[in-house]
This record gives structure tokens, sequence and C-alpha cells, in this order.
């Protein structure tokens, strides 16, 4: 279809169909990263507490009704004492933040899986008890309220606003989304399945799919060329790793190098250090580790309280770095094993940024 019919098609379609377009394919991108973090995707249906909606929604069953989960992943390691453990993700792709109404809308959906349970007197089968915990992914952040309603009902929100890594793939979804596919071709009910699965594969560079994906959906011209691009932006990210700080708060870090996993050869923890910078989009934070010789940045949307803090000033901005990143705990496999690192924000460096603030 070339584009001056799709632009023609496109002023009949919702804006929240569109805005469920630029979703899925969001969704892809936080699947494959949550991938690369020991998270296996759910596929196993049972049709008693998990159903697949629609040939390809994963939907589990609350106490009350059903809920369509964008992200259900399970955790391939296990915690001593705790049951299995069950990520049900949300993801956002919205234009501003997410607002408090949709985080109250997903605090009822946990709330209602999480008491819906079954208890076996058959102590030799497999558990079919989980720990659900919820996570909402936003590619845009969180209005103030939005997190602490969050925080306050312990669902960890993720920000990947200002993510510098993420940001021309944010750019080039909105790209697909605005200028090259047309509503009723990707997502009706009878082609979500494919749109879903073949664009999956060419965010994993699978080049035949780019191919299949034309015949199948017809975007405009110059398609091609976009997936193109979109697949080798998304190769370069070298590495993400999710964080739980001493403070509750959940981050995910992502760079374009590799993890410094030589660091960790010894030991188990290592020191780093905070920074920021401002950007015409906004303030853009990263973390390094204070041994690595290379500096590798790593890259995160922090929590609204830092944001602020960094607004109003360095002193401010320098106790919330300390009260968010006094411990970040880490579980990552390194050469095959399993380890659980820890970070420590480094205090001679701290105290020295300090010194110098202070004196100007």
């Amino acid at each position: 279809m070339h584009s001056r019919c799709l632009d023609e098609a496109m002023i009949n379609e919702a804006n929240k169909d569109r805005g469920r377009l630029k979703g899925y394919m969001w969704e892809a991108i936080v699947m494959r990263l949550l991938q690369e973090n020991d998270f296996v995707e759910i596929t196993a249906i049972d049709n008693l507490r998990i159903k697949r909606e629609r040939g390809y929604f994963v939907e589990m069953r609350g106490r009350g009704t059903w809920h369509q989960i964008d992200c259900p992943c399970e955790y391939t390691h296990f915690i001593p004492f705790v049951n299995p453990l069950r990520l049900l993700g949300e993801v956002k792709f919205y234009r501003n933040p997410v607002q408090k109404n949709l985080i109250r809308e997903f605090i009822g959906t946990i709330k209602d899986i999480q008491e819906n349970y079954f208890v076996s007197d058959d102590f030799t089968q497999p558990s079919a008890r989980y720990t659900e915990l919820g996570a909402y992914f936003s590619a845009n952040g969180f209005d103030p309220e939005a997190e602490r309603l969050a925080f306050a009902h312990n669902i960890k929100t993720i920000s990947h606003k200002n993510v510098e890594p993420l940001e021309g793939l944010k750019i080039q979804i909105e790209d697909l989304e605005r200028n090259y596919l047309f509503v009723g071709n990707c997502i009706s009910a009878n082609n979500q399945q494919d749109f879903i699965r073949l664009f999956r594969e060419i965010l994993a560079g699978d080049v035949p799919s780019i191919g299949m994906f034309i015949e199948r959906f017809q975007p405009a011209d110059g398609f091609r060329q976009v997936a193109l691009d979109l697949a080798a932006s998304f190769e370069k990210i070298g590495s993400n790793f999710v964080a739980s700080s001493s403070g509750g708060a959940l981050l995910h870090f992502i760079g374009t190098e590799h993890f410094p996993d030589e660091l960790f050869t010894n030991t188990d923890t290592q020191f780093c250090r905070v920074f920021f910078e401002m950007t015409p989009t906004g303030r853009r934070f990263h973390l390094v580790f204070t041994a690595d010789n290379e500096q590798r940045r790593f890259f995160f949307s922090p929590p609204v309280s830092l944001a602020q803090a960094a607004f109003f000033g360095a002193t401010e901005a320098l106790n919330e770095k300390e009260r968010i990143f006094r411990t970040l705990h880490i579980s990552r496999s390194i050469r095959g094993l399993a380890r659980t690192l820890v970070l420590r924000l480094d205090q001679d460096w701290l105290e020295g940024v300090r010194r110098v603030h202070d004196h100007q």
C-alpha cells in the first residue's frame, strides 16, 4: 500500500487502536530484554489458570475473571522458602507518562490473580502455587502519583524514558506505526498472532521474515529498510540487567557494550558511580563501575524522586543518589553460573563530589 493510501486509511482509525499497534511492538522489545535476564515467556496452557485468547494473547485466571497479561514470564531461578516466581508484566507505549488510573487497574488485576490458587493433597506433584509479581513497563515514564501508588502496592515500575540505547528504537517504532502500518491489516482479530510472531522474528534479525511480513500485511513502500534499521538498532544493545535497590526500587540498566563479567571473577561485590547529563529531552542518567577501565555506561531511568532531586540542585541529587544506590542487587549468569551480585555506591567518589559542590 502506498503512503498516500495509507495516510487516507489512517484517518478512519481510532487513536486507541493505533496506540495498541505501537504497544504490541514495544512489548516484543521488552520481552526480548527480559529473556536475557533469565525470564522465560509462559507458553504452557492448561485452560484452568492460563489460556490463550485470539490465538496468541495469554490470559491468567483470577478469583473473579480472566486477565490478559502483556509479558507473562517465569523466572528460571529459585529462592529458598519462596514459591516459583512469575512476572506479570504490563507494557505501555504512550507519548505521555503513565497516569495513576492505569496503575490502579493493574493493582486490581494482580491482586485478583494472586488470590486465585489451588492446593493439591498430592505432595508428589509439582506445586501449582506461584509467587506472582507485578511489573509495569512504560516507554515514557510515570506520573509521580502513579509511581507512588504502585510502590505502595508493591507494583514495580520500570521507566524507559531517556534511556539512550532505547531512544532510537522508540523513534523507529513510532515511525513504523505512523507511516507504514495499517491497523486493519496488522492487528485485527485474525491477524494479531502472525503480526506479533513476524515482528519478533524481524527484531531478532531474521531477514526472510521481512518479506513474509510485507506479503502478509502490505505495509507502505520503504518498510523493508525501516525494519532492517530497527533490527540493527536492537542488535546494538550489548547488555541489559535488572537491579533491586535497598530502597525498594527496581531499575533497568541498558548498555551498548557487554556487561563487565571480568570484574566479578573473584568477588560478588563492586562499587559504582552514578551520573546524569542534560539533553534536549531532559536528564539522562547512567551508571559506571568504578573498577571498569573501559568506563562502560549503563543507562537507566531513575525513580521520580531522583529526577526531581536533580532538578533542585547538586546537593539534593547527591543525597538522593546515596539513598537509592546505597546497595543494588543483581541476579546474573556469568560463565554459565547463576550469581547474585551486589553493587555499592562508591562513597569515596561521592564524598569527593560533595566537597567540590560545597566549596562552589
